[in-house]
């Protein structure tokens, strides 16, 4: 089981947990309970409805605020940014930040009025825009239902710009099941706004709370949470600490992006505490306020200081901020002989405290910015070179950094046709390591013990690696032998590495599909999208499907970018991913519509709107979704994902895992065809859990069917494409697919879930899915057993109505001596009852599928076959 779905339960106790250690002793009515003031204070005031004509034309000294348009919001990387046309920005000659207009929002607030995107300001442009995620500002458990975004200021006078955001307050949608326990109430009888401040050249926007609040006494907030939402696009940072989630008493967390624009967020109250991190959010607290009853009154809430690029960039910002100065040091990293580019130059002060970072250029210089009496330890650092450091005295301004010389390793992955997408990894002999920094310097670490894991699509791919003895291991997933060579590295010297790869199972008109894979647009995932594609290529897999949390996407153009198509296709898909512990599902084929919020995601929840916002947020039960899934014009199918553990739908429903039947009925659809039984998992993993329940299905004459996937959130840990489910779509073309076809035949069972190996069974001309008529009191099984010499084989089970009638150990002599892939193939008689049976096939080994997935076993499971007598 993977985050968020297993950690949602740890969110919840932490939320409870740090809330818990705030200020319990104010006892404060609801909303349906307070008295009301004799006169109630009026609506909070509005502005103007578009601002500045021009806000992105301040000069030193002028703020501005005012609607942005589509042709002054540049392209982020990965496009990420949820920004549009005719939302607000807030810019001065400096830095900009963007808040979106009303109405339906993207991502997890729902409401609009909130930041969606921030860059600096040069030459009167919004530039270096990073791919922001969200952040939450509220007030108890709920934040503000905006009706109206105005400008209260626009600059023009030469004051600060003042944008806000007002409405009503209402409990956040997608936390309110973890706040409700916390903050009982929910203050929807209370009007609010957020106003974000810019003042002249100031390098930070001001958020403030204002409140019109109608009860007759005063309100005690409770702890005041703050939300990050979506920070693993931008790596998060504690001044001080370095590189982590962790903010216990951080006084700012800071979102990096060493290319780009960089922020920082301090709660104006003190510190951050109780910190919470759990799947892509980071939270802390900080201490209840009061609400004065009866009148408008206002809260300093936080600060957002903006700068860039990158780190160094953001805290020359802040030290503006707080008043403080910074000395500059300069230097080049050089490797004796000429200065390299591409080095992280990290800085840390005689106490170990974590400074700041920068990377060299093309000239292998930088520049970064330490306070000035501090001594400190520089640091030179890039994934396959050794590392290098350097002392600067307090008085000092210039650095070098030397590190030992490198060579290279060249590989070409091909076939007898031309390069392949390919799988290189690089791994020390005796005698060689890899080099390593602190966690706290935020730097990718290794793959288990790899120096390299690289997936060209070409199969070609140079990387620098330190002189010593080195294993090069080339391979492109499970249907090809692998390429292991030994290479000495020598420096200055590049080593080539010719890797012929063989094809040797045979999938004639099957391919092979991952229906579960996570990308940085999930709020738990770091991974960059292409990056991800890339690697399932590489591991021949044929249909990457991505489903990100609650948003709507396809890997299909990152495919055609990369010229990949006759490698793969992309299906657009969603993890609809239910925060009211009714579980996660896939949701495929579906139709990406970009007029709606989440790319047209399907919603699983109601809430209050600009046009209702008395509203109450409802949890709609998951036949009711179901049901309104399988409306939509895509006729998508519903997949089950990890159907067991806390906050899974097998669970909710009250599935017996022995009886097979449902203690919540009205939770229980009874039209879903298909479950992901394998979660990066393998056969004997799960015989004696989601197999078992889904046996019980069978049993129970539900025609539901298995499928395997990765739930890949990070590459690293979690490869693409193990399992995967190998279907029979009747070509090997991916050009020739077609989102329909591959939908009807998931869910109709004619496929097979591979760990490594590869099966092909039949009962006549019925293969999995089907139904074999006639077969009389005794069905006659053909099974054919494939993998790759390099992947373990050592037994098959055999399923009939749920139970395992034999294990057929598979023997080094059983191979087809002319194929020694084929490594068992005959015929198994199995009965059948006389209403009839089913029958599936597993086959597995107990070696891990080093040196390709590590940690992974081989194993492989067909789809039931019908039997009729």
């Amino acid at each position: 089981m993977r985050a968020p779905h297993k950690t949602l339960f740890f969110l919840a106790f932490s939320l409870v947990a740090a809330a818990g250690c705030g200020d319990d002793t104010a006892s404060t009515p609801d909303a349906t309970t307070a008295p009301t003031c004799a006169t109630p204070p009026g609506p909070l005031a509005l502005g103007d409805p578009d601002g500045h004509a021009a806000p992105l034309s301040a000069g030193p000294g002028e703020a501005r605020a005012g609607r942005i348009h589509a042709a002054q919001l540049p392209a982020t990387p990965q496009g990420l940014v949820t920004w549009a046309d005719g939302d607000f920005v807030l810019a001065n000659n400096k830095i900009a930040l963007v808040i979106e207009d009303a109405g339906p929002s993207d991502l997890y607030d729902p409401w609009g009025g909130r930041p969606v995107g921030l860059g600096r300001v040069e030459g009167g442009a919004l530039v270096d825009p990073a791919e922001f995620g969200e952040v939450f500002l509220i007030t108890g458990r709920s934040t503000i239902v905006t009706e109206h975004v105005t400008v209260i200021a626009d600059g023009s006078d030469g004051g600060p710009a003042i944008v806000r955001a007002s409405g009503r307050l209402a409990p956040l949608p997608f936390l309110d099941n973890l706040l409700v326990a916390l903050y009982f109430d929910d203050l929807r009888d209370v009007d609010a706004a957020i106003d974000y401040v810019l003042a002249p050249d100031a390098d930070a926007v001001d958020v403030i709370y204002r409140y019109a609040s109608p009860r007759a006494g005063d309100t005690d907030t409770g702890a005041v949470l703050h939300g990050f939402m979506y920070t693993r696009r931008m790596p998060s940072e504690v001044p001080g600490t370095g590189f982590t989630d962790q903010i216990n008493r951080a006084p700012w967390l800071q979102l990096v992006d060493d290319q780009a624009t960089s922020w920082g967020y301090a709660a104006v109250d003190g510190t951050l505490n109780n910190s919470i991190a759990q799947a892509g959010f980071i939270g802390g607290f900080t201490s209840s306020f009061t609400i004065p009853g009866c009148t408008e009154s206002m809260h300093d809430h936080a600060k957002i200081v903006i700068g860039g690029p990158g780190l160094d960039g953001l805290e020359q910002a802040r030290a503006r901020v707080e008043g403080r100065t910074l000395r500059a040091i300069t230097g080049t990293v050089t490797d004796g002989t000429a200065p390299v580019a591409g080095f992280r130059v990290h800085a840390v002060d005689g106490t170990g405290a974590y400074l700041t970072r920068a990377t060299t250029d093309a000239t292998g210089a930088f520049t970064l910015h330490v306070p000035d009496d501090a001594d400190v330890t520089l640091t030179a650092y890039q994934r396959g070179w050794p590392t290098a450091t350097a002392e600067v005295a307090a008085a000092a301004t210039t650095a070098t950094l030397t590190v030992a010389p490198i060579g290279h390793v060249h590989v070409h992955a091909h076939d007898a046709a031309g390069g392949l997408p390919a799988r290189v990894q690089i791994m020390p002999a005796t005698g060689s390591s890899i080099p390593t920094v602190p966690d706290a310097f935020g730097e990718p670490t290794p793959t288990s013990g790899r120096l390299h894991v690289a997936y060209p699509i070409d199969g070609d791919v140079t990387l620098p690696v330190p002189p010593g003895d080195w294993n090069v291991v080339v391979s492109r997933g499970y249907e090809y032998e692998l390429v292991e060579q030994a290479v000495t590295v020598t420096a200055g010297a590049t080593t080539d590495v010719d890797a012929l790869l063989e094809r040797v199972v045979d999938t004639t008109d099957q391919q092979c599909g991952d229906f579960h894979i996570h990308t940085i647009r999930s709020n738990d995932s770091g991974d960059d999208a292409t990056e991800k594609v890339r690697s399932g290529l590489a591991d021949g897999l044929e249909l990457p499907v991505r489903t990100d949390h609650e948003y709507v996407n396809s890997f299909q153009p990152l495919i055609e970018a990369l010229g990949a198509e006759r490698w793969a296709y992309g299906i657009t898909s969603i993890e609809m991913t239910s925060f009211q512990l009714w579980g996660h599902m896939n949701v495929f084929p579906l139709e990406a519509d970009p007029t709606k919020p989440n790319g047209g995601a399907p919603q699983w929840q109601d809430w209050p709107t600009k046009a209702s916002p008395d509203k109450a947020v409802r949890t709609l039960g998951p036949v009711e979704v179901f049901q309104a899934v399988r409306a939509r014009p895509e006729h998508p199918t519903i997949i089950i994902n990890h159907p067991r553990g806390t906050s899974n739908y097998f669970d909710y429903a009250g599935l017996d895992p022995i009886t097979g039947l449902v203690s919540h009925p009205e939770y229980w659809d009874e039209d879903f065809t298909v479950v992901e039984v394998f979660n990066d998992s393998d056969w004997l993993h799960n015989r004696d859990g989601t197999v078992r329940d889904w046996f019980n299905l069978l049993d129970g004459g539900r025609e539901v069917y298995a499928v395997g996937s990765s739930d890949s959130h990070g590459i690293k840990s979690s490869p693409v494409g193990y399992p995967r489910t190998c279907i029979a779509l009747g070509t090997d073309d991916p050009r020739e697919l077609t989102p329909e076809l591959v939908r009807d035949q998931v869910a109709g069972g004619h496929s097979f879930v591979s760990g490594g190996i590869y099966l092909d069974a039949t009962v006549g001309a019925a293969h999995p899915g089907d139904v074999a008529a006639g077969v009389g009191a005794t069905a006659t099984v053909d099974l054919r057993v494939q993998a790759a010499t390099w992947i373990d084989v050592d037994a098959i089970d055999v399923v009939v109505d749920g139970e395992t009638i034999d294990t057929i150990p598979i023997q080094a002599g059983d191979a087809d001596p002319t194929n020694p892939v084929v490594r068992w193939h005959d015929t198994i008689d199995v009965p059948v009852a006389a209403n009839g049976s089913w029958v599936v096939l597993a086959a597995y080994g107990d070696q891990t599928l080093e040196p390709v997935h590590p940690g992974r076993k081989p194993f492989a499971v067909t789809n039931p076959i019908w039997l009729q007598r």
